[in-house]
């Protein structure tokens, strides 16, 4: 499948831009129900993605809603679901972490993603989709990072302060995440997909470049060697926020994918990625995307593939959609991608 995506991760010019909006709890939107009921429903979430494809046409397709809950969850953690009308997005609050950093990590349950917690659903999910569209878009299974699951784990706040009081019980931590994610990860690349990485728990903005060094960056590195083995040839690997401090280990990671959030510095991400020869997602800040105008997307989408200077490797994309944004708002972006063409350089 030599598609426009592809063309645009090894570099080559392409008939316009990719368009990879991040779309995860607003893929319930799109069947009319929750969140919550969406991403515990084998059908409605295989229905929900097929909706997302024929609706917005995005140049790759993503399996996951609350992207950061399905393996915490599958080792033990207490997700919450909204009941009713609530559209929330489930999350882990303080009262649903699994580990309070006394315990021996060798405690914890290595799970199966055959039949623990909700990666069985998702990796059917998976399947189902791919049968039907696998053929004309790619499709990746969502997987948390190491730093993002132990937060998970244990919760953010605790988490950062054991890096300070107990460094070693933290990279056994991120150790044993790394194991689980390779596990998940080898069981979506089985079912016909392949994968993408969640850590924005490591960004910048939470974690220091230098802790980032010291405890996540060799952990990515094996996780993304290990898809790569396992014949996954492009891996994304999605941290949020002001990622310019830390490109340079970004780039390390071993990554194919990167991703410039709407905070950070284009103009370090086209020469340092340029100079790696890797490709980067730039991102729409969607912090108001329920109130703006199409006119005004459309203004901020031309804007940013025009900073993109005609790199080839550049990949137009959107934070978090939030649930409930217009379907007018997205096929505004989407065309502005389709109006500029990827111009070698």
């Amino acid at each position: 499948m030599n598609t426009r995506l592809e063309k645009a991760l090894n570099l080559e010019p392409s008939d316009r831009v990719p368009f990879l909006p991040a779309i995860y709890e607003h893929k319930a939107w799109f069947v009319g129900e929750t969140p919550s009921k969406v991403c515990r429903d084998i059908n409605l979430f295989t229905t929900a993605v097929l909706a997302e494809y024929e609706r917005v046409q995005p140049d790759a397709l993503t399996v996951g809603i609350d992207v950061y809950n399905v393996e915490a969850e599958a080792v033990g953690c207490k997700v919450t679901y909204y009941p009713g009308n609530d559209i929330s997005t489930p999350a882990i609050g303080p009262e649903g972490t699994i580990f309070q950093g006394a315990d021996d990590v060798a405690s914890l349950k290595m799970p199966d993603p055959k039949k623990d917690g909700r990666m069985p659903l998702n990796l059917e999910v998976a399947r189902r989709v791919v049968k039907v569209l696998g053929r004309d878009v790619p499709i990746r299974g969502a997987v948390s990072g190491p730093f993002s699951m132990a937060s998970s784990l244990v919760g953010s706040e605790h988490l950062l302060m054991l890096t300070v009081t107990h460094p070693g019980l933290v990279k056994d931590l991120i150790a044993f995440s790394a194991e689980v994610i390779k596990r998940y990860g080898s069981a979506f690349r089985e079912a016909g997909c392949g994968v993408i990485i969640f850590d924005s728990q490591a960004s910048p903005e939470l974690l220091s470049p230098a802790m980032y060094r010291d405890f996540v960056l060799g952990p990515t590195q094996g996780i993304i060697k290990y898809f790569k083995q396992l014949g996954v040839q492009h891996v994304p690997l999605i941290i949020g926020g002001n990622t310019t401090l830390m490109l340079d280990a970004y780039l390390e990671t071993g990554a194919n994918n990167i991703l410039c959030d709407a905070k950070a510095d284009i103009g370090q991400f086209l020469v340092k990625c340029s100079k790696a020869r890797r490709a980067f997602r730039r991102n729409l800040d969607t912090s108001d995307f329920l109130e703006l105008t199409v006119k005004e997307l459309l203004r901020r989408a031309l804007k940013m593939v025009k900073e993109s200077k005609g790199y080839p490797g550049f990949i137009l994309g959107t934070g978090v959609v939030p649930y409930g944004t217009p379907l007018a708002n997205l096929i505004a972006i989407r065309e502005v991608a389709q109006e500029v063409r990827s111009v070698k350089k």
